[in-house]
């Protein structure tokens, strides 16, 4: 029985190129590695280093993980008796997924019908990520020559030079000029990030780099779509760099002294989940602080925050909330509680 997959040929210089997505657990299936610590002569590869592949499984198995860059195959038909026609319907755009496998399994483990150009690290990662069924992008070349694959390998990684993280910004066209709102978001948490009195001392992952268990992206992402600065801006109050910083800073203080349980590395509201609930929950505490003309202090607001039970956090309904559903069902239990 065929497995059809949807794909995209594009011809690039007469050459085909299959664009697909497949589960990361069927592309590992008919995928084989060479790298040059196991093959000297005709090794490609840079040597795999493991650490970096568990690196990768770790950001995969995150909440928020997304691979959005292609994993570059080269399908050896020819060398396996196939042809392009045998695998790839032109007339209904599919991909017999099942050829590939049959082919595979009659190959060595070390020789399938797909090796891996470029992208090992990122695959490999696999062997140790749970989401054996996370989509990968895929671009699939036929029937390229050793020196080919060399060549294109070469092309793709000897030329790449890393870029310092504090350039990605310029590269990106993210300034102050340019793009002020998210520039000065990014100080906010930048200094969060580096403030050693910071409730997220050292664990936010600036530009998506770093072993912080939160990310840049989604604290900027809070406190854009919870409206944190139109509740300031409402009260007439200023939102500069500082005011936004204190404002986090007394709201997560106050959240880390009192469910000190729950708040640090893989503990639930430390989780994506459970900091986007709390950025919700830090607008209607704001809200109320202004209200009622309070100082918006951490001392005040752990008052408010000792209402809640810490039984809520471990309750199965609670913890397996997901998504944005998750968020705002959370959100909202906490906020009930607090009247």
């Amino acid at each position: 029985m065929s497995i059809l997959i949807p794909a995209i040929k594009i011809m690039q210089n007469d050459r085909p190129i299959l664009m697909f997505s497949i589960p990361a657990i069927d592309l590992r299936y008919i995928s084989y590695f060479n790298p040059r610590e196991i093959d000297r002569e005709k090794g490609i590869q840079r040597p795999y280093k493991s650490e970096r592949s568990k690196d990768i499984a770790a950001y995969i198995d995150t909440e928020d993980s997304v691979l959005a860059n292609d994993i570059i195959i080269n399908v050896e038909l020819e060398k396996n008796g196939l042809s392009m026609e045998n695998i790839y319907d032109e007339f209904t755009g599919k991909l017999d997924y099942q050829i590939l496998k049959e082919t595979s399994e009659s190959l060595s483990n070390k020789q399938k019908i797909a090796f891996v150009v470029d992208g090992q690290h990122r695959l490999r990662a696999f062997e140790y990520a749970e989401k054996q069924e996370f989509p990968l992008i895929v671009a699939a070349l036929i029937d390229l020559s050793l020196a080919e694959v060399a060549e294109l390998f070469v092309k793709i990684n000897y030329y790449q030079k890393p870029v310092n993280k504090s350039h990605v910004l310029d590269l990106l066209g993210i300034s102050e000029n340019i793009f002020p709102q998210y520039f000065k978001l990014h100080k906010v948490v930048e200094k969060l990030n580096e403030d050693i009195a910071s409730p997220f001392y050292g664990n936010i992952k600036m530009l998506g780099l770093g072993k912080g268990y939160i990310s840049q992206a989604s604290i900027i992402s809070s406190i854009e779509k919870y409206k944190l600065e139109k509740i300031l801006i409402d009260a007439k109050i200023e939102t500069s760099e500082e005011v936004l910083y204190n404002v986090i800073w007394n709201f997560f203080k106050a959240v880390e002294n009192t469910f000190s349980v729950h708040w640090g590395s893989n503990r639930f509201l430390s989780k994506t989940i459970g900091i986007r609930s709390l950025f919700i929950v830090l607008g209607h505490i704001l809200s109320k602080t202004i209200q009622k003309k309070k100082e918006f202090s951490y001392i005040n607001i752990e008052k408010e925050l000792k209402i809640i039970d810490h039984s809520i956090f471990n309750n199965p309904d609670i913890t397996g909330f997901g998504g944005e559903s998750g968020v705002k069902q959370l959100s909202k239990k906490m906020i009930e509680v607090m009247g």
